[in-house]
């Protein structure tokens, strides 16, 4: 009878160990939960369509400095770790750890929301249950490049925390540049041209488009009426038209390439289409 209740209790000790040593790799093997056992702050990207933040966690004073963004329009198949990396950039957070984490958003990110599940979950348990379905749909999904590990451990951290612990900061305009051509060198000569008949449209766009880091180097009334808006490029690299035509919301338009000789790298044709963006 001794013998198996030995036998027994060796059993149960050795399956606490592959159990602890299973934990201890996954814990090694998940780079967030990695920096978080190191006492490192955690970058957390949130990434909507048209605004994101960034949430960096400090573990040694339980507290999160959130940076919020509005930018043009993602790219169409722009890589999560590159935009998350793009805004930690633009926040002008010091990289820490190996990797860069984010979650990929279909609408923009909600801290209200965020707080306010962490401010009431203790009262309402439901809360941070829909909260970590959500996010564990995310992570099935592909949205998202933390591991069920990470995010097991992120959530045990913020769920110490409540709305007293974030600081919220609002990204400048010049840092939204950086955000959204942080590797393209400096932003390109460009010409902004009234057709649209409205007065004062080229100098409300070219005011934008400086705030942002362009060089606007002419704004002014086209000779003709035009319907529709168009950009131009005045040479086969079109790159700086599309920086332009990204960074004013008009992904949709095609990019003519124009035979007239000029300093600039790209222009806009305000037609009477265009209106300016909020």
């Amino acid at each position: 009878m001794e013998q198996s209740s030995g036998k027994k209790e060796r059993l149960m000790l050795a399956a606490g160990l592959v159990l602890a040593l299973t934990a201890a790799a996954w814990q090694y093997f998940s780079p967030a939960s990695r920096e978080l056992v190191a006492g490192r702050d955690v970058s957390l990207a949130l990434l909507g369509e048209r605004s994101s933040a960034l949430l960096v966690y400090h573990p040694f004073s339980s507290t999160v400095s959130a940076f919020t963004l509005s930018h043009a329009r993602a790219k169409s198949g722009a890589a999560g770790w590159r935009r998350a990396a793009d805004l930690r950039n633009a926040a002008g957070v010091a990289a820490s750890g190996e990797k860069v984490f984010y979650i990929s958003l279909s609408s923009a990110p909600d801290l209200g929301a965020l707080q306010e599940t962490l401010d009431n979950w203790r009262a309402e348990p439901r809360r941070l249950a829909r909260a970590v379905s959500w996010v564990y749909g995310l992570r099935a999904a592909g949205a998202t490049n933390l591991s069920g590990f990470d995010l097991f451990s992120l959530f045990g951290e913020f769920s110490k925390l409540n709305s007293s612990n974030f600081i919220l900061t609002e990204i400048s305009a010049r840092a939204q540049a950086a955000e959204a051509a942080p590797e393209e060198g400096p932003a390109p000569l460009v010409e902004v041209f009234n057709a649209s008949g409205r007065r004062g449209l080229a100098a409300q766009a070219a005011k934008r488009l400086r705030a942002l880091g362009f060089d606007v180097i002419t704004e002014a009334s086209y000779p003709t009426l035009e319907p529709r808006t168009c950009v131009l490029s005045f040479s086969g690299d079109t790159a700086p038209a599309r920086r332009l035509r990204e960074s004013m919301g008009l992904e949709g338009l095609e990019i003519r390439v124009s035979s007239r000789k000029s300093v600039a790298g790209a222009a806009v044709i305000l037609g009477q289409d265009y209106r300016i963006k909020d």
